[in-house]
C-alpha cells in the first residue's frame, strides 16, 4: 500500500489497512472526527491531532492524524496500538521489512550459523520451511535474498577470525537481505541448497595457510561484563509535564489593563521549562508551546502518555474581591476546601461529580479519579513545596495549599498540582504578571519547589539524591 510522508512522519490510509477486516468507518468531515467500529470496540481519530481514543483510553501518537482527500492518514508506528484492540488480535508493524502484520501469521524462520577452518568459512542459512534463496556475489560481499513478505531471523552478529569472512549481517529490506562481508583472504565461493532440512550452505575459500602461519584473530566484540552490584533505585523524578493554562480561543481571565491569563501562563511555563532543563537536567514537556487551544481532558492524558513523573498546571487567578492577592497551589479533591476554591475551580474547569460521565469525553471520570487517588499524598507534598517557595516571591504565606475539583488534574497518573501564580484581576499583580523579570522570579521559585520535592521524595524512596543545581551565573 502506498504511504504518505508529511515532514518526518510516515502515514498510511487506515481504511486501506483495514480492508476485509469487518471494520466500519464513520466520518464527520466538518467536525474532523472519524470513528472506526468493530463489534464492541471503537477507535476515534481527530484531524490534525496526535491523540486518539481506543475503547475510551487516550493514546498519544507520534504525529497528527490527517484527513486528506477523504482519506484518514494515521502514523504507521501507531497502527499496532490502535488496531490491535479494535481487531481483537495482534497487530505488528515491522519497519525493517516494511510489513504490517494483522493477526497471528505463520512466519518462516531462518537461523544462521558459521564455521571457520584454516582456509574455509562455512555459512549456513537453515529455514523452518522451504524458502527461495537468491545468492549474488558483489564487490566486497556476498548477499542472500529471501523473497518472502516476512521473515523471523536468528542471527548473532560476530566478527569471524581468519580474514576470509569478516562478519554476517541481516540487512532486512523488502527482500530480506543477508550480507556476508568478505575479508582480504577471500578467493572463491561455492553455494549449494539442501532440502531436508531446507537450507543454503555457502562455502567461502581462501588460500591455503603457509606452514607455521596462523589465521588472523578476530577483533574482540565486547569485553566480558564485570559483575555489578544490584542497581540502586533510579532517581524518582526525571520527566515533568508543564501545562500552560488556557490557549487559543480560551483566553482565561482578563486583567484590568487587558493582560490575558493564557499569555501569562505560557510565558511562565516556558521560563520554568528552561530552568528545569538547563539548571537541573530534567526532561520537560509543555502541553502547548504556542497560543493553541488544548482540551482539558487532553492535558493530563499527554502527561500520562509521556509517563511523566510530575504534572504542573500554570494559571493566573481572578477574584471579585478587589484586594485579593498572592499565590495558591491546589491539588485534586472532589470537595473544594472552601467556597472561594470552588469558585476558582468552576472558572478553570470543574470536574463532574464522582461517578458521572463528563460531557464530550471518552474517559470515565471515575477511572480518572482512581488514577489520581494513589498520588494525592505526593500531590499534597509537591503543592506545599511550590507554595512555600512562591510565597517568598509573592508575599502570600497566608493563602496556603488548597484542594478543589479541577478537571485538568483529573486522570493524571502521577503527582499533579495546579498553581495560581497571582491575581490577574488585581491591577498591581497584573502589572507584575506582565513583567518579564517577575515571570523569571516566579519560574525560579517554582523550580526551587520542584527541586525540594525531588530531594525529599528521593529520600523517602531510598533513591539517589538529585545532583544539586550549578551555582547561579554559571
Amino acid at each position: 500500500m502506498p504511504t504518505v510522508s508529511r515532514g518526518e512522519a510516515e502515514l498510511l490510509p487506515v481504511d486501506e489497512a483495514l480492508l476485509g477486516q469487518g471494520v466500519t468507518l464513520t466520518a464527520d468531515v466538518k467536525a474532523g472526527v472519524a470513528t472506526l467500529q468493530r463489534g464492541t470496540h471503537e477507535v476515534v481519530l481527530h484531524h490534525k491531532k496526535s491523540l486518539a481514543s481506543v475503547d475510551g483510553d487516550l493514546k498519544l501518537l507520534s504525529a497528527a492524524v490527517l484527513l486528506e482527500n477523504g482519506r484518514w492518514l494515521v502514523p504507521l508506528d501507531a497502527l499496532p496500538r490502535l488496531l490491535s484492540p479494535l481487531l481483537d488480535k495482534p497487530v505488528e508493524w515491522r519497519a525493517a521489512e516494511r510489513v504490517l502484520v494483522l493477526g497471528r501469521v505463520a512466519v518462516p524462520r531462518v537461523a544462521v550459523s558459521t564455521y571457520v577452518s584454516g582456509d574455509m568459512v562455512r555459512v549456513v542459512l537453515e529455514a523452518s520451511e522451504p524458502v527461495p534463496f537468491r545468492v549474488q556475489q558483489e564487490e566486497g560481499r556476498v548477499t542472500v535474498a529471501v523473497a518472502r513478505d516476512l521473515l523471523d531471523v536468528a542471527l548473532s552478529p560476530t566478527r569471524l577470525a581468519g580474514g576470509i569472512v569478516e562478519s554476517v549481517q541481516f540487512l532486512g529490506g523488502r527482500e530480506n537481505v543477508f550480507a556476508v562481508l568478505l575479508g582480504p583472504r577471500f578467493r572463491s565461493l561455492k553455494a549449494s541448497e539442501q532440502e531436508s532440512p531446507p537450507r543454503l550452505v555457502l562455502e567461502l575459500h581462501g588460500p591455503p595457510l603457509v606452514a607455521g602461519e596462523r589465521p588472523a584473530a578476530a577483533p574482540p566484540t565486547t569485553a566480558p561484563a564485570p559483575r555489578t552490584a544490584p542497581a540502586a533505585p533510579e532517581e524518582s523524578v526525571r520527566t515533568i509535564v508543564i501545562d500552560p493554562g488556557h490557549g487559543g480561543e480560551e483566553t482565561g481571565a482578563l486583567g484590568p489593563s487587558g493582560t490575558l491569563e493564557k499569555d501569562v501562563s505560557l510565558a511562565i511555563a516556558r521560563k520554568l521549562k528552561a530552568e528545569l532543563v538547563n539548571s537541573r537536567g530534567l526532561t520537560v514537556l509543555l502541553t502547548r508551546d504556542r497560543d493553541a487551544q488544548v482540551a482539558l481532558d487532553e492535558r493530563a492524558a499527554i502527561a500520562n502518555n509521556y509517563k511523566a513523573d510530575l504534572f504542573v498546571s500554570i494559571h493566573a487567578n481572578a477574584s471579585r474581591a478587589r484586594g485579593a492577592r498572592g499565590s495558591e497551589v491546589y491539588f485534586l479533591s472532589y470537595q473544594a476546601s472552601d467556597d472561594e476554591s470552588r469558585h476558582i475551580a468552576q472558572s478553570e474547569g470543574v470536574a463532574e461529580p464522582l461517578g458521572a460521565a463528563a460531557p464530550n469525553t471518552d474517559l470515565a471520570l471515575i477511572l480518572w479519579d482512581m488514577a489520581q487517588a494513589e498520588h494525592l499524598q505526593e500531590s499534597s507534598s509537591l503543592a506545599s513545596r511550590l507554595q512555600e517557595e512562591l510565597a517568598v516571591v509573592t508575599g502570600s504565606e497566608g493563602r496556603g495549599v488548597k484542594q478543589a475539583p479541577f478537571r485538568v488534574l483529573v486522570g493524571a497518573a502521577m503527582p499533579a498540582v495546579l498553581v495560581e501564580i497571582a491575581f490577574i484581576s488585581n491591577p498591581e499583580e497584573e502589572k507584575l504578571l506582565a513583567s518579564d523579570a517577575y515571570q523569571s522570579k516566579v519560574a525560579a521559585a517554582l523550580a526551587r519547589g520542584v527541586e525540594r520535592y525531588r530531594r525529599e521524595r528521593a529520600a523517602r524512596l531510598g533513591a539517589p539524591a538529585p545532583m544539586p543545581p550549578p551555582p547561579a551565573g554559571r
